[in-house]
């Protein structure tokens, strides 16, 4: 199992979300494999030599390194902050970076086949209400991470949000202890 955090800390509330899918997994005797972008220094930019829609498919090194974890994994939890309704800049740039054609998905007869496999588990944290997310936003940002990035690529992904999340206090670590413990049955 790969996890891929995506914050600049872990004392808030994702890194309390992530100590508690490793010890769940742990408990469970579960291999997984970490890779947090923040501390890999990962940088996000695609560089013009990889923009394979201008005809440029130079991949590099780090890009094929994570595209083998991606391949040898079926199942994946990533965990990040909702910032401006979206992801971080650096979670965005390895979806883009990463997830290339003919890897990720490739076009036939002008429709778009995902060619990776597996389950994804997306915890995220706002620090609006679950429900102001969901209803009022429409779940623009898990939607974009779910749907038009998982999906497309054959990850089957569900969702879980930890919303309020703005001081990480007794009540709220039970909450995101809980919703570990319920959701994890989804990726094991």
């Amino acid at each position: 199992m790969l996890i891929i955090y995506a914050h600049p800390n872990k004392n808030g509330h994702c890194g309390y979300i992530l100590q508690q899918v490793q010890k769940e997994l742990e408990n469970k005797k579960i291999s997984f494999q970490i890779l947090d972008l923040y501390q890999e220094n990962y940088n996000p930019v695609l560089k013009p030599e990889e923009h394979y829609t201008s005809g440029h498919k130079n991949i590099s090194e780090d890009t094929i390194r994570y595209q083998k974890m991606l391949v040898k994994n079926d199942k994946f939890i990533i965990i990040y902050p909702t910032w401006w309704n979206g992801v971080p800049a650096i979670l965005k740039g390895f979806f883009d970076r990463t997830l290339t054609s003919g890897f990720a998905y490739r076009y036939i007869n002008g429709i778009p086949r995902g060619l990776l496999k597996g389950r994804a588990l997306v915890f995220t944290t706002t620090g609006a209400p679950e429900i102001i997310e969901r209803i009022v936003l429409g779940s623009r940002s898990l939607k974009m991470v779910t749907s038009d990035t998982l999906r497309f690529c054959g990850i089957k992904a569900r969702c879980i949000i930890i919303g309020r999340a703005l001081r990480l206090t007794d009540e709220t670590k039970k909450k995101i202890e809980s919703k570990v413990t319920s959701a994890l049955n989804y990726v094991i």
